[in-house]
């Protein structure tokens, strides 16, 4: 109907100024005022990308599906990860994207907002967003423009078997104890736990990785880690694998994950580096020329609620952005959250990572004798 409307609407504006100019009064020089913008149309659904698996059912189970029964819209849930949005969303090019929203890790929310394709964000849409931390929230700014709502952050940290292990690890140097030997796992920088893994290696020598010099020192460092290490896993399966059959003692992890092993029986702990943990966030972004503009922004905000994230760490045991979250008595005494924490998390410096990451795998084999 409102399509309708305004087609009445734009002959009328038009014949307007048609007479307007024709008696001469519209001044050529005199200063025009901007329209106000429009207000997205509403419509009866929403698109929305996230990740397959575990992901999924607990993002459904955090009230993905009960939020379209009490709006009475459809919202339909694709499965999926960042490769494959990240294209669709580079062929839309911002007309009638195949999503309204998707959930990306942060080299994707920087790729697409450099490239254009998200929609920016702002509380007077999605009000939740003045509530989640801003020491997060900084991260997906340009130019004055925030394009991404921080949603789950999963902390790169160091995994370690209670029971193997007589001296628990603390920092990322701690790797090259002797007490570790033959029993350490680590991953190349083709994997997302392996280039975390070496942004905080090069943040504990020191370094940053915009400095080929300081990169330099790092492999040199890695070198030294030929012999102390067991195995290089390239997924969570293989990492999982290596702890439960005690082959690793110790390896970089994301802490929910680790979390999740504790609770499955198996006598494995987690410490947060002193030097600092590495950061993989999950976050909800909108896409350019969203056809759901409307759906979009309200279920983004929704999704940034304190509720919604308190459920779904409930369930992914990671932590959260919305500093109202009231985690679960267990989560609790383990997780480390808060403006505090998150000041002191190491962030990848994805612009000079992802060009050279291929070059640091080569580097990476090299070092430590190409896994051998």
């Amino acid at each position: 109907m409102k399509s309708i409307r305004l087609i009445p609407t734009l002959v009328v504006t038009l014949l307007a100024a048609a007479v307007l100019a024709a008696c001469g009064d519209k001044k050529p020089d005199a200063p025009q005022a901007s329209a106000p913008a429009a207000a997205p149309a509403a419509t009866d659904k929403v698109v929305i990308g996230v990740y397959g698996g575990d992901w999924e059912k607990n993002i459904r189970a955090a009230g993905l599906e009960q939020y379209a029964k009490d709006h009475h819209i459809q919202v339909e849930i694709v499965p999926g990860a960042d490769a494959e949005w990240l294209a669709k969303l580079r062929a839309a090019n911002g007309n009638n994207p195949a999503y309204d929203i998707v959930v990306f890790q942060p080299d994707s929310v920087q790729r697409a907002a450099a490239a254009g394709l998200l929609q920016p964000l702002d509380a007077t849409n999605i009000p939740n967003l003045a509530k989640l931390y801003g020491s997060v929230q900084d991260k997906f700014s340009r130019d004055g423009k925030t394009y991404a709502a921080a949603f789950s952050l999963g902390q790169l940290g160091l995994a370690y078997r209670t029971d193997l292990v007589k001296t628990p690890p603390k920092s990322w140097l701690d790797l090259w104890n002797p007490e570790y030997r033959g029993h350490v796992a680590i991953s190349s920088p083709t994997y997302a736990a392996g280039l975390q893994f070496f942004a905080g290696l090069t943040h504990a020598l020191g370094g940053e990785l915009k400095n080929d010099a300081d990169v330099d020192k790092t492999f040199a460092k890695l070198a030294e880690l030929k012999g102390q290490a067991v195995a290089f896993p390239d997924s969570p399966g293989a990492i999982q694998t290596l702890l439960e059959r005690g082959d690793a003692w110790v390896v970089p992890y994301w802490d929910g994950r680790v979390f999740a092993l504790q609770k499955s029986g198996l006598k494995v702990g987690f410490a947060y580096p002193t030097d600092g943990p590495v950061v993989g966030a999950a976050n909800w972004v909108i896409a350019k020329g969203a056809p759901n503009l409307a759906n979009a922004y309200k279920l983004v905000d929704f999704l940034s609620s304190d509720k919604v994230q308190k459920s779904f760490s409930d369930g992914s045991l990671y932590g959260m952005t919305n500093r109202d979250v009231q985690y679960n008595d267990d989560l609790k005494s383990k997780v480390q959250v808060g403006e505090e924490a998150y000041k002191k998390l190491i962030w990848i410096d994805y612009e000079t990572a992802t060009p050279k990451v291929a070059d640091w795998s080569t580097r990476w084999a090299q070092a430590l004798g190409n896994g051998k």
